[in-house]
């Protein structure tokens, strides 16, 4: 028996609830960015953007454990970017997972984007 493909959902509409996500992450209310985000992903509407934001919604909301799992699909479908580690460092560290935690930290430094480093106002902050 096949199970039937999820309702497909206008962009408009996709993009509405990813804003709301976002604006309530903004607000400090990750429990709420967190369930849009699931919806989403339950109704296969999710980028690599959104399933790193719904990580780390649930980061936020106290449920590592749940951020771990959504991050290890992102990094099963080969979508781990620096954005993917940074998170995946402070998840591993709220599991206590130190050593990880520094690897996944190493991930980041080594993929962010060039001049991320500099400080505000164009100097470096060794200067």
């Amino acid at each position: 028996m096949n199970t039937p493909a999820p309702p497909a959902l206008e962009p408009d509409v996709r993009d509405l609830l990813a804003l709301l996500a976002t604006i309530y992450m903004e607000n400090d209310r990750p429990e709420k960015a967190a369930v849009l985000l699931s919806a989403l992903d339950a109704l296969q509407q999710t980028d690599s953007r959104a399933l790193a934001q719904l990580a780390l919604a649930q980061l936020r909301s106290g449920k590592p454990d749940k951020a771990l799992g959504t991050l290890d699909r992102l990094a099963i479908d080969g979508r781990a970017d620096a954005v993917f580690h940074l998170i995946r460092a402070h998840t591993l560290l709220a599991l206590q997972r130190e050593d990880e935690a520094a690897a996944a930290m190493r991930a980041y430094v080594a993929l962010r984007p060039a001049g991320a480093d500099a400080a505000p106002g164009g100097s470096s902050a060794a200067a």
